[in-house]
């Protein structure tokens, strides 16, 4: 039944949330490598430029993520805080991966899914370091669902906040702008049948 999908989806989504704060808390020391040396350094030079976009850097890279770490970090003043808020975002796209294999596959499938988006270890990892995906796939996977939504409802609102959601995604990791046209015909495909 619905009421028993929901109770499901529910302790799937605290539990990928006790798993992600678990690993922020129990991960050992590390310091940033790769990307995260790049992503941190947003925490000094947005606030150095007093939030601008104007003024600011990074100018070759979306800007969603950077402006997420130096916001929360200057409301909050810690990286903890940066995790926190990543694990809590990033556990959204549990749901958007529920709602899209519901509407797939059919409820157990989307349980499977569900535990899957939850637990898988890579996912979890992402929470405890200063790298977009946790924000970019919540957004993208949300934009996903929202499209399949608008589809089944024809509802242009459905379309525009599914359009919103690709917007957030793309000011994350432009790399999804490839799939934007696909979205779009989607959406039109159903309109010309």
């Amino acid at each position: 039944s619905s009421v028993s999908r929901t109770r499901a989806l529910a302790a799937i989504w605290a539990g990928g949330v006790a798993a992600r704060l678990a690993f922020i808390g129990l991960e050992p020391a590390t310091a940033p490598v790769a990307d995260e040396t790049m992503w941190l350094m947003a925490l000094t030079r947005i606030p150095a430029a007093n939030f601008s976009p104007f003024a600011n850097y990074p100018i070759f890279h979306p800007p969603l993520y950077p402006y997420f770490l130096a916001g929360v970090n200057a409301v909050f003043g810690s990286l903890v805080a940066i995790k926190v808020f990543q694990a809590l975002i990033g556990s959204l796209f549990i749901p958007a991966v529920f709602r899209i294999a519901l509407r797939v596959f059919g409820p157990r499938p989307a349980v499977f899914a569900a535990v899957f988006a939850a637990f898988y270890p890579e996912l979890i990892w992402y929470a405890a370091h200063f790298l977009c995906e946790t924000l970019f796939l919540a957004f993208l996977w949300w934009a996903i669902e929202r499209v399949m939504a608008a589809d089944d409802a024809s509802s242009i609102r459905l379309a525009a906040g599914a359009g919103l959601l690709f917007g957030f995604a793309v000011l994350t990791r432009e790399t999804v702008l490839y799939l934007l046209p696909l979205a779009a015909l989607w959406l039109l495909r159903g309109r010309s049948g």
